[in-house]
This record gives structure tokens, sequence and C-alpha cells, in this order.
């Protein structure tokens, strides 16, 4: 019997466009064994998702493959559309990165589920619905009964993506092809979701082809790595070779790209990677990483091609750590100086919050933020974290005039400003600007670059002269490292990246004093990422503007902040600077989170503190603590009764709990 469940030789899957003819994987050999796992790792481009299409047959009509995909001996691209309908579900199962377009929203979850134990395995109504709870069981959901009655809006996220595993489930596959099932998640939903898949392997036997840009998600659920460029190969072996020793340069500059423990602002600045992922002529042959690397020299074209490096480890290229061109890895060997502010007062807080409350809804009410104070000091960066639903994107919101707060006080300067945007004062609307999650929606697509920052320097700054706002324009273009050619550009000529860079530097062109960053870079490669983070970081010590960042991402969190917020249900959990709260957290929640942050090194896997249940119903007003329910530290009935109290650490540390330090 062949050791292999999947074996792929010499694919190439080629698109004609109206462009031409382009390679979207080419040449691309891999073998998965029984009960085996491979992580499949690269940017936005690479060809990780089209791989996986290949191998379920699911591609457009423009498409032309050529190679072998054998599935236990037998070429699938021999095998005709109805034979292939007996392999997806049956034998073969994928799970798409989102749940929403995966569930119907007019079907209860139970009947599309049952759907599929009824179609594919030939069961009766009763024997569908009982397989139904079995999967949903499986992927330890409580209350699975109920769950089968609801439709998907009426569950989160994590949930709803834990269905869509189930329903890959039912039919007990050989294989299951997971491409990115957890980038929209928290990190405590995506830390239960992948012990959940790494269980299901064990029991079930299953091998499994794992699709991810995060390495430290790839190291928790695979034994091996491949690392995809521009449709190739271009390394692959055990996951802690392929960390310990990257001999590929593109390997090694995306593990260098990622935030990880231990890295700070004040001691690296992140490594990122030149340009961006090209379309592949058909034609064109050598590295196809070349144009982006920094180790490339003459033989990148002429000496081209696959090595065994080690046991089990192959790579196209070994020039990761080449001595004859210095590494270009930005390391500060001093903390970064601050220039003078000759107007900086570090007693006197920038903004100041009180008590702020923000309750959507009239008839059924929905209790988004529930009393919460801070601060944010001039020139510093307050980092905001929590799961989905906690409020901190409601809180930002408030604070920039999108929504204005039920009850409380927000005091910027002198200023009450406890208002919607629309009655605020012109200073007031300059000074705090807000950079959203998703570039692409927040820029008017209609218009050209020029027009989006010029729009906001016009209305806010008073620059009226064309000629002065666009010199100011393309200074501050530069500043984001885009340059004048950019103007002219629409949004949808440019990259996720570049449309974050145009974001970013429309805040910035009438020099704010605060900017709310709502998950600036969570839809971003790491390979972007990094550079985005480089970019805010840079900014902020040049323009001495304060940042109030949101994130779900504690590795983001901790490379860029100065303090630190864990919010929980719409109330603060835990407070301090970012060293307090990252090396001596106290909270149970803050525990629970540094937990389940991935790893990127493989050999500092942590225990996880897993939470059970849900956030608590937004509608109801809760007494005690709103953590109570999953906490793994509970004392008692206190915790049920009575809202904790304030303990004070430090002067700036601090949280909300009974138990004492």
């Amino acid at each position: 019997m062949n050791d292999n469940i999947l074996e792929i030789e010499n694919l190439h899957v080629r698109f004609s466009t109206f462009d031409g003819l382009f390679s979207a994987v080419n040449n691309v050999s891999l073998n998965l064994g029984y009960n085996e796992s491979i992580g499949i790792i690269g940017e936005s481009g690479c060809g990780k998702s089209t791989l996986a299409f290949t191998v379920m047959r699911y591609l457009a009509t423009n498409a032309q493959v050529e190679g072998a995909i054998r599935f236990k001996g037998i070429n699938l691209l021999e095998n005709s559309e109805k034979e292939m309908e007996s392999v997806r579900g049956n034998r073969i199962a994928m799970v798409f990165q989102n749940p929403y377009s995966s569930l119907n929203p007019s079907l209860t979850i139970g009947f599309q589920l049952d759907e599929v134990g009824m179609h594919h395995q030939k069961l009766s109504k009763s024997q569908a619905r009982k397989a139904t709870i079995e999967a949903l069981e499986m992927m330890n959901l409580g209350d699975p009964k109920g769950i089968v009655r609801r439709y998907p809006h009426q569950v989160s996220g994590g949930i709803q993506q834990r269905i869509c595993i189930a329903m890959a489930l039912l039919c007990k596959p050989d294989l299951m092809i997971l491409d990115e099932p957890t980038t929209a998640l928290d990190v405590t939903t995506e830390a239960v979701i992948l012990d959940s898949i790494a269980e299901l392997r064990d029991t079930l036997k299953m091998s499994m082809i794992y699709i991810s840009h995060d390495i430290g998600v790839i190291n928790k659920v695979s034994e091996n790595i491949v690392v995809m460029y521009s449709g190739e190969i271009v390394e692959s072996g055990p996951k802690k070779q392929i960390f310990e020793n990257p001999v590929h340069p593109y390997t090694r500059a995306l593990i260098n790209c990622m935030p990880r423990g231990g890295v700070v602002k004040e001691k690296t600045k992140l490594n990122t990677i030149a340009g961006y992922v090209k379309r592949r002529g058909v034609d064109e042959g050598g590295c196809p990483f070349a144009d982006r690397c920094d180790k490339k020299n003459d033989t990148c074209i002429s000496k081209y091609g696959t090595k065994k490096i080690g046991e089990h480890h192959y790579a196209a290229c070994d020039r990761a750590y080449a001595e004859d061109i210095p590494d270009k890895l930005k390391v500060r060997i001093t903390p970064i100086a601050r220039k003078k502010d000759p107007d900086f007062d570090s007693e006197r807080d920038l903004l100041k919050v009180e008590d702020l409350h923000k309750i959507y809804g009239n008839k059924r009410k929905v209790y988004a933020v529930n009393g919460i104070e801070f601060s944010v000091k001039p020139h510093s960066i307050l980092g905001i974290v929590g799961e989905s639903g906690c409020g901190k994107s409601t809180t930002g919101h408030m604070i920039s005039g999108l929504f204005p707060p039920s009850k409380g006080r927000i005091i910027f300067g002198d200023t009450d400003i406890s208002i919607g945007w629309n009655k605020r004062d012109k200073e007031t609307l300059k000074n705090i600007q807000l950079i959203f999650q998703n570039p692409g929606r927040s820029l008017n697509p209609s218009h050209t670059v020029e027009k989006i920052i010029g729009r906001t320097m016009q209305k806010l700054a008073n620059i009226n002269n064309a000629k002065e706002r666009r010199e100011k324009i393309i200074d501050i273009l530069r500043k984001v490292d885009l340059g004048k050619e950019y103007l002219e550009k629409k949004p949808r000529q440019l990259s996720g990246g570049e449309q974050q860079r145009v974001a970013i530097a429309r805040s910035l062109s009438i020099s704010p004093s605060l900017i709310v960053c709502d998950e600036p870079t969570s839809a971003l490669d790491v390979s972007v990422q990094a550079s985005v983070l480089n970019l805010l970081n840079d900014l902020q010590v040049d323009t001495h503007v304060a940042y109030l960042f949101i994130s779900h991402d504690l590795n983001v969190i901790n490379y860029l902040s100065d303090y630190i917020m864990v919010m929980y249900a719409g109330k603060i959990a835990e407070y301090g600077k970012r060293d307090e709260v990252m090396e001596n957290s106290h909270h149970p929640y803050t525990e629970a989170l540094l937990s389940a942050v991935p790893e990127v090194d493989p050999t500092k896997q942590k225990d996880i503190i897993e939470l059970e249940g849900m956030l608590p119903d937004p509608a109801k007003k809760i007494k005690g603590c709103p953590f109570a329910g999953r906490c793994h530290k509970q004392v008692g009935e206190i915790c049920v009764k009575e809202y904790p109290p304030m303990v004070q650490l430090t002067e700036d540390h601090y949280y909300f709990c009974h138990i004492k330090p």
C-alpha cells in the first residue's frame, strides 16, 4: 500500500486573461502521508488557495491544468465531474476562510448540516440529525440541540467557523483542506478551534492541509511546512527545521516580519519585504523571489532549482544567510530618541474618558460599553485589546465622534467632546482622526489619491491653494513610502498595503493630535503588516501624534504600545504599561489571552487556558463580574453577585477582580 494519501506531481495551473496567460501554480510537487498534516504559508497571491481549489477541482473555466493529483492512487484530474461529486465532501472536505459566505443565511444551521448527511451519506432525516448533533459535540459546542434551531446570524463568528468544520466532518473525510479558517477570529476563539482541529485529526486519523499566512497558527496544527511564493514551492520541511534554519531568503524574511514575544518597537524595527508578489508569465524562469530579495546574485536565474538541505528538508535556494551580501535586518541598537516638543506636558492628559457608556437600541437594548474610565497621554500609544464584542471598536468610534455616548464624558484637552462628529467644532475634527480596518472601503473608489488626501486638507485645514496642497500631499506620500506617481491613481489600482498607507497619509495630512486606529493591520499579510507597523511607529516619533490602537492581536499590541488596556464585555479588565501587562498580568482574562497567542517559535508552545462558553449576552445587565461564567479562577458566589473592585498594583497598573495579588 502507498504511504501517501495525496501525491501532487509537476502541477501547473495557468489562467487565460485579457492580459495574456499567467501562471498561478508552477511545477508544484508534494506528498501528504496518511494521518499527516502539512501547513502551507505565503503572502496573498502566492498560489496557496489556487492549489487547494485545484485539488477539489473548483477552478474557473479559464483555467488550464497540467500534471497529476493522485488521491489514494486515483488521478483526480482524470475524473469526470460526476465522479468528483462522490469525492468532494465524502473523501476530501474543504473549510473556507469566510464562514459567513459558506452558510446560507435563510436556512437553519440544523437544516444545512442535515442536508450533508442526507445527500452524501444517504441517511434518513432522523439519522442525519443524530449525525449533526454528534458532529457539533465533537467541536466542543455547548447546547448543540439549541444551535441546530438557530440561523447563522444568531451565533458568533467563532461558532459559525466551528459549524463549517463540523459540516466538513459529517462524512468523516480522509483528507481535510482548511483555507485560513481562523484569520478573522479572536485569539481565544482561534486557540479553541486549532485545538479542536488537532484533536479531531488524532480521533478520526485524518490527513490535513492547512493554509495560512501566520507561521504561529501553522505551528499549532502541522508537523511539516511548505512555503509558497508566486505559485512555486520555495522551501519545505519539518516545522522545527524551517524555523531554526530557514535557508530560502523568503522563508527567513517571512519569519522576521512577524511581531512576537520580546520584539518591541524600542529595540527592533520589524523586517519588511520590499515590493509585492507579481504575476508570473508562463515563460518566465529563475527564482520568482529574485526581484525582492536582499541576497540575490548572478546565479539566481542560472542555478535556480530545488536542492536537498537535510532530512525531509528541501529548498530552491540556500542564500538566506549568505555572507557575501550583508543583512538588512533593521535592529535598533539604542531606544528611539523622541524629538523635543516645546508644548509637551507629560503630566497633562491628552484624552480623558469618564464613566463612558454606549447602549444601542430602544426596545431590545444592547449594552456595548458599560462605564469605562481611562486616559491617553500626549505622544503615547494606548493599545486596546479584547475579543470581538468587548466594546473596543465602539469605544474608538465614540472618541472619534462616529457615535455619541449614551452616558459619560470624553474630555479632549480642556474640551468636553461627548457629542457626535456633526456637532463638534472644526478644530476637534482636525485633531482626532480615524483609520479604519478595511482600507478599501474607507477610500472613495471614484476619487484619485490626490483628491482623497486633498479633500481633508481643504475641509479641515483650510489649505485652499491647489499648488500648496499638492506639494504637501507629495510630502506626506513620501513619508508613507509612496511616490508622486500615486497622485493620479484610484484605490482599485492599489494593493491592500498601499491603500492602508493612503488612509494613514490622509489621517496625518492635517497634523492631528490623536489617531484612532481600528484594527488597521488585521486584513494585511504579515509582510505588509510589518511595514505598516514600522511606518506608524516612525510617524508617531516624528509627528508627536498619539494613537489609540485597537486590535485583537496581542503580538501587534505588544510591539507598538506604550500602555495596554484589556477589555471584556464592555468593561476594563486590566490596564497598565506594556511590560506590566505583558509580563506581570493579574486578571484571569488577560492570562487566558496571553496563553492563546500563537508562537512563531515551535519550541515555545505553552499550555493554553481554554475559555468555555461565550461572551455574556450584551442585552442583559450584569451584576457581578462579566467574566465569571468563563473564569478558570472563579472564587465563588461573590464573583456572580458583586462587581469586582479595582486592585491598584502600581501608579499605572490596575485590574478589576475579587482575587487579590
